[in-house]
């Protein structure tokens, strides 16, 4: 015979033999975030979102995915999301992190232009993600990018690995000034100044230096960031993203703009 309990009781059980979250398959977390984008605008009625989380920890392979989630008519934003995962899949060492979207068929209509890094190195499982439009096809106009000048490039990734600023210190970033073709920002640790010479795409930087202060943490980030600024040759905007290339195209280091 099957006993219907009520609501309350049924709660109560749950608190005392931690029954999974609704949707959640036994054994199985969750990370939750809300998603938006600026734009006023009504997606189609066959759009879909879409969120995975990865394993970045790899800067030379393409991630793997460890959970995803699609919501179908997901209406007007914020959306509201959930990803289910093995908490056994997740290795403390590793690097993991979320990117959404919203397609329409084959074509993406919104993307995250940076990765939301959660659950280890200090990230929790919730996140708050905003998404920019993607122009595909003829007929559409594109948003107008940012400057590269006079901009407050904030640093996302290192060769495709996202990079966050260490407890108690600045975001590491990068101004190009309009006069002078001087640059200068912060590798986090410490401040940055040099100079740049810009001809359409190209783009090389010239005795970019950093003071001397050590800290405890972030330094191999700074280094890494130093380093690759070495080995810019080629620039590229996209709404808010900046990517500096190499000489062979490879995107070295990726950045957004943020309001100053």
């Amino acid at each position: 015979m099957r006993v219907h309990l009520p609501m309350a009781v049924t709660l109560a059980y749950c608190l005392v033999l931690s029954c999974p979250a609704p949707g959640l398959a036994q054994g199985q977390l969750a990370v939750d975030g809300t998603a938006t984008y600026r734009e006023r605008m009504a997606l189609p009625p066959d759009a879909v979102f879409e969120a995975t989380l990865t394993d970045v920890s790899r800067a030379d392979a393409a991630g793997q995915a460890v959970g995803q989630t699609r919501i179908e008519q997901p209406g007007n934003p914020p959306f509201h999301f959930s990803i289910p995962y093995d908490p056994g899949q997740i290795q403390p060492n590793h690097i993991y992190a979320v990117r959404g979207r919203i397609v329409e068929g084959n074509r993406v209509l919104f993307t995250s232009s940076q990765r939301y890094q959660v659950l280890t190195q200090g990230h929790g499982s919730e996140i708050g993600m905003m998404m920019m439009q993607r122009v595909q096809g003829s007929g559409q106009t594109e948003p107008a990018a940012v400057p590269l000048r006079e901009t407050y490039w904030k640093l996302e990734e290192i060769a495709g690995k996202a990079v966050s600023p260490a407890e108690q210190q600045r975001e590491a970033h990068l101004i190009f000034s309009a006069q002078g073709g001087r640059v200068s920002g912060s590798g986090g640790c410490n401040r940055i100044a040099g100079s740049y010479e810009v001809s359409g795409a190209s783009l090389q930087f010239r005795g970019v230096a950093s003071t001397r202060m050590a800290c405890a943490r972030g330094m191999e980030t700074e280094s890494r960031f130093l380093g690759s600024l070495e080995q810019v040759r080629r620039w590229k905007i996209s709404g808010r993203e900046l990517q500096l290339l190499g000489s062979d195209d490879t995107v070295l280091l990726s950045l957004t703009a943020q309001p100053q």
